[in-house]
């Protein structure tokens, strides 16, 4: 990237990040998950549950992250934990089949050690989510 300024000054700099994908089977499960197989996931698998309270649990090392979904017109809804905290309530639901899709994602301001679960609400009608891992920046 070249800066210009008013004066016809310019400055040069360049940012490099690795994504690093944290795939589902990183995660720490809590509750009933199946494994679901095809192309359109990240590495070919996915984790879906319909079971409400059970969730998946990483830790890693960086300064942003992406919650990575399947999402269809049957998907229900998460809650997102960071650090023990919860920020937020997720609907996978979409009209349309999509695959691959970061739903939710949170940066800081420096790389830190952070853990992010994710928690089935198990939505009336809809309860199951499709989870295909995390992917994060350091």
């Amino acid at each position: 990237m070249t800066a210009y300024d008013y004066a016809g000054n310019t400055a040069s700099a360049s940012v490099t990040a690795t994504p690093v994908i944290l795939q589902e089977t990183a995660a720490t499960k809590s509750g009933a998950w199946t494994t679901k197989s095809s192309s359109s996931y990240l590495g070919g698998k996915s984790y879906s549950s319909a079971s409400k309270k059970a969730s998946l649990t990483w830790t890693f090392t960086g300064r942003s992250t992406a919650w990575i979904v399947s999402r269809a017109a049957t998907s229900g809804q998460a809650y997102v934990h960071v650090d023990g905290t919860k920020a937020a309530t997720i609907d996978l639901r979409s009209s349309t089949t999509k695959y691959r899709q970061a739903l939710w994602t949170k940066t800081w301001s420096k790389s830190a050690k952070h853990t992010v679960k994710v928690v089935v609400v198990g939505t009336t009608g809809r309860p199951a989510i499709t989870t295909d891992g995390l992917v994060y920046i350091k």
